[in-house]
């Protein structure tokens, strides 16, 4: 498994939904659904914020959606942290759609090198125990070229994975610039995936966990 301070990351995250309200009882494109209303997760929060030292500790209102920030140190494991986030939260909740969105391409390239490295697939099979291996897509800018243009196969390889393969998590990795300002998600195409002409509002349906990598860049 990770160093002591990575695993203190990766059970805080987690923690946050233990004993919530979750629906399994969904699409078999879309994440469980969890009640972010449930008091059960504003206890959970306060729990694990009562562990952090006073001079780093944050205040989380609970809106329509959840965003739990954690700060590490350069240096300190962030990618192996919300790697291993992500097999833990398919383990204890059938998490499988993730996004991770990255500031640069350099770590766009680092992370995919990361998430496919043979060591680091065996690490999380067979050293942690997990079962079950990420399947990558990566969102890529597509030059405008004349003519017609497809759905982004990586959104539609992602969006079509489905909780009925039950050792796969699904993640689709992409640059901030390609999701703030990428046409080819807002786009409507011609043909659907899942019933969607637009790959943003395929995504959403997926209700995915999104991990923003240095989220202040």
């Amino acid at each position: 498994g990770g160093l002591p301070h990575q695993q203190i990351a990766i059970d805080s995250v987690c923690n946050v939904f233990a004993n919530s309200d979750i629906n399994y009882n969904i699409d078999s494109i879309s994440n469980p659904i969890i009640d972010i209303a449930h008091g059960q997760i504003a206890q959970n929060i306060k729990a694990i914020q009562a562990q952090v030292h006073p001079s780093i500790r944050g205040v989380n209102t609970l809106s329509n959606y959840l965003s739990l920030d954690i700060k590490m140190e350069t240096g300190t494991g962030k990618t192996y942290v919300y790697v291993a986030t992500m097999f833990e939260l398919h383990r204890r909740y059938k998490i499988n759609k993730f996004i991770i969105v990255v500031p640069t391409l350099p770590i766009k390239a680092g992370t995919k090198q990361f998430i496919e490295d043979p060591y680091v697939i065996r690490h999380f099979r067979d050293e942690c125990k997990f079962g079950t291996e990420i399947e990558l897509q990566v969102l890529e800018s597509k030059k405008a070229k004349k003519g017609k243009s497809y759905f982004p196969s990586a959104v539609s390889e992602f969006v079509k994975g489905s909780k009925q393969t039950t050792n796969k998590i699904y993640v689709l990795l992409t640059n901030m610039a390609l999701l703030t300002n990428g046409k080819q998600l807002t786009t409507e195409y011609d043909s659907t995936i899942e019933g969607f002409y637009s790959p943003i509002k395929a995504i959403e349906a997926t209700k995915p966990i999104v991990i923003i990598d240095e989220p202040h860049r």
